[in-house]
């Protein structure tokens, strides 16, 4: 990912060592890619798609959805949860 930034980009990039499961992405000091918030690593261009629209002048929250369309969105935790449990007690119901 770093050398098709790099390339694509011409920027440089700099990886820091983390713990956690921190995988965070800035571009010009702004915070434009956080694993830890959406609780996946982007998709391949998804990031490059971010740049192009904050460089087109998008604000950041529109350029993140408009890079991720087309990828499927997982359910936060608290989603699964009420999902499980939810077919847990129909289950025990039946």
């Amino acid at each position: 990912m770093a050398a098709d930034i790099e390339n694509k980009l011409e920027e440089s990039s700099r990886l820091f060592q983390s713990s956690g499961g921190v995988f965070e992405i800035e571009y010009k000091g702004q915070l434009i890619y956080s694993k830890k918030a959406l609780g996946r690593f982007p998709e391949d261009g998804e990031i490059l798609r971010i740049v192009a629209n904050l460089d087109q002048g998008m604000a950041l929250q529109e350029a993140q959805a408009e890079a991720a369309k087309g990828i499927p969105q997982l359910p936060s935790f608290f989603e699964w949860l009420s999902g499980f449990m939810a077919k847990r007690g129909a289950q025990r119901g039946s």
